[in-house]
């Protein structure tokens, strides 16, 4: 026997409550019914409850897709409910988690783990159930759901982590073990169909941004399909971008890269844009102008201004990288087909028409003209930046490739 942790839990025999037939059929109508992960969980320890099982704690652990965040957990617990964590992306040296007994389990192929919290010498050796002792539970099941006939593996693993803890003196029964065996498969069902949709939208939106990857699950997918709207446009520019790329190490060329989207597209995002091109060092983004054309050249402005302060702001604690940034941004209005273009396999959801031209000639002024940010007359003719911002009438010039001359502003 290994003394690091009991045996497998042996007794296969028992029958569960009949309440957990009932159980089986509420959880799948659930996730049929996209039910979010916090209320099917709830769902899920209420009905256990009822069915007898001296439940007090339930954890839940998955791995999701995300570029911030490399897990979720939902916890319940007979006083709080249900409460929804999300981990940040490990470290190589993260203790916590390899002293837990997922980690266990998931280095040594072993999917239930089972510990009488008041007696078995093993508790000390995992501090969380040192923890869960401490609490009052006396005995703890854990057990592991593979997606797909995942591996087992501590870093990799495609599944859930499940865990049960009880305070009752007697801890559970096999008749309670067995039921809990019992609704973990539905449960596992349900919660997959949930997680692998929010993965999904999390990929979706990641490189996609929120609204096109709306669209796009919304069945916007076939080559033509778009509409056409008003919008204020936003492009931005890397100033000096390939003197940068020849004198820094690539790492570090990266490195500033990201500062600069965290500046630029960062500010976008705050006041509601949508980010949708991010082509080398430039950035396109839009502000859809559907019901108020005001409101949306007024966020562009807001969102120019946003990009330069954060630059300011990251120079003036010191970021070595934001030293060396310099960009210019453009602000026009105008109207675009918003949709896809591109081969029959390969599609690229964008925005299309003279008005992306002309954002982005107008941004090329802005290093012409010397200023940060250079805005149309399109857009100040539509709304009053407000919050102290100021424009400044720079005249009519040429843009290329456009071939009447504009009237420009400068954002101060």
């Amino acid at each position: 026997m290994d003394q690091h942790a009991p045996d497998t839990v042996q007794d296969r025999a028992p029958e569960a409550p009949a309440a957990a037939i009932d159980f089986t059929t509420a959880i799948i109508a659930s996730g049929i019914a996209d039910t979010p992960v916090a209320n099917l969980m709830e769902i899920a320890m209420e009905r256990l409850v009822a069915a007898g099982v001296p439940l007090h704690r339930m954890h839940v652990g998955f791995r999701i897709l995300h570029p911030l965040f490399d897990g979720m957990s939902i916890n319940w617990t007979e006083e709080e409910g249900v409460g929804v964590k999300y981990f940040e992306h490990l470290d190589e040296d993260n203790s916590i988690y390899r002293l837990s007994p997922f980690y266990f389990m998931l280095s040594n192929g072993r999917t239930e783990f089972r510990a009488r919290l008041d007696r078995d010498a093993c508790v000390d050796n995992f501090p969380l159930l040192v923890e869960l002792r401490d609490k009052g539970m006396t005995d703890y099941l854990a057990l592991i759901v593979s997606f797909g006939g995942a591996a087992l593996h501590p870093e990799t693993h495609d599944g859930l982590g499940t865990s049960w803890s009880t305070k009752d003196p007697d801890g559970f029964t096999p008749e309670h073990v067995a039921a809990m065996r019992q609704v973990l498969a539905p449960l596992s069902l349900a919660l997959r169909v949930v997680i692998k949709d929010q993965i999904t939208k999390n990929t979706l939106n990641t490189f996609h941004g929120p609204l096109v990857g709306g669209r796009i699950l919304s069945g916007t997918i076939k080559r033509g399909d778009g509409e056409r709207l008003a919008a204020a446009l936003w492009y931005s520019d890397l100033r000096n971008s390939t003197g940068l790329a020849d004198a820094l190490p690539v790492e570090a060329f990266l490195d500033l890269l990201n500062v600069y989207f965290d500046c630029a597209a960062g500010a976008v995002i705050a006041e509601g844009g949508q980010v949708l091109d991010i082509v080398g060092d430039a950035i396109l983004a839009f502000f859809p102008a559907e019901e108020n054309e005001a409101e949306a050249c007024a966020a562009a402005l807001r969102a120019a201004k946003g990009a330069q302060t954060r630059l300011a702001a990251m120079k003036a604690k010191g970021c070595v990288r934001a030293l060396e940034i310099e960009f210019g941004v453009g602000v026009h209005f105008g109207d675009v087909v918003f949709g896809n273009a591109g081969t029959a396999e390969r599609l690229k959801f964008g925005v299309i028409g003279r008005a992306v031209n002309e954002v982005a000639r107008t941004q090329d002024m802005s290093k012409q003209l010397g200023q940060p940010i250079v805005v149309s007359d399109a857009v100040v003719s539509r709304a009053e930046p407000g919050q102290g911002l100021r424009l400044h009438d720079l005249g009519a010039h040429d843009l290329r490739g456009i071939p009447t001359a504009r009237r420009l502003w400068a954002l101060g």
